[in-house]
């Protein structure tokens, strides 16, 4: 685990989440947004605590917002394009991980509009 407090506190976080603990995991998450408010962990993690919670439209805003973030840093790592037929293919450990964090917000975006 880094030295880094933001991650430490990530990572109480989670734990809460993990443990079924979504009243006590959302507090932790706001402390940790009100520091960075675009730290992707926190928000998805936030999303799952306020869905837990029983705060549908406040889980489907911060999907949203993570979703956003991911979505424009994917596309910040895109080479610039050359055709239509331009592929998109995963190079790095990161790009990876947009891809799917991309999947998983919008699988959860869709479980909470859909209600499935």
């Amino acid at each position: 685990m880094s030295s880094n407090p933001i991650n430490a506190s990530i990572s109480h976080a989670w734990r809460h989440q993990r443990e079924h603990q979504a009243a006590t995991a959302v507090p932790e998450f706001e402390k940790i947004l009100k520091q960075d408010e675009n730290n992707l962990d926190a928000l998805y993690g936030m999303g799952l605590a306020l869905r837990d919670s029983g705060n549908k439209e406040g889980a489907i805003q911060n999907f949203q917002r993570c979703l956003e973030l991911v979505t424009a840093a994917a596309a910040a790592r895109r080479p610039a394009k050359t055709g239509e037929d331009e592929h998109r293919t995963a190079n790095t450990p990161e790009d990876d991980r947009f891809m799917m964090l991309t999947r998983m917000l919008q699988q959860r975006l869709d479980e909470l509009k859909t209600g499935k």
